[in-house]
């Protein structure tokens, strides 16, 4: 059996998550997940019209403590 195979009973690890996969992962709302990446707490990439969240995010923003708010920051000053 050559080593580059995978047998049946083997899964092949996820590397990018939808974001209706990603809700459900961290059991939280699809909404919750538009709010992370809106305020980049969660890095995306695109793959034609598809927004998908890479493994390595998911594990960064389940391992920490965050408050999500529900609009990204404007970082504008008043003059």
């Amino acid at each position: 059996m050559d080593t580059a195979e995978i047998s049946p009973t083997e899964e092949t690890p996820r590397l990018l998550f939808s974001r209706q996969s990603a809700a459900k992962a961290l059991d939280i709302s699809v909404r919750m997940i538009d709010y992370a990446i809106a305020s980049r707490m969660l890095e995306t990439r695109r793959l034609n019209s598809r927004i998908l969240i890479s493994s390595d995010s998911l594990k960064k923003f389940a391992a920490s403590d965050q408050f999500v708010p529900k609009a990204p920051s404007q970082s504008q000053e008043c003059a």
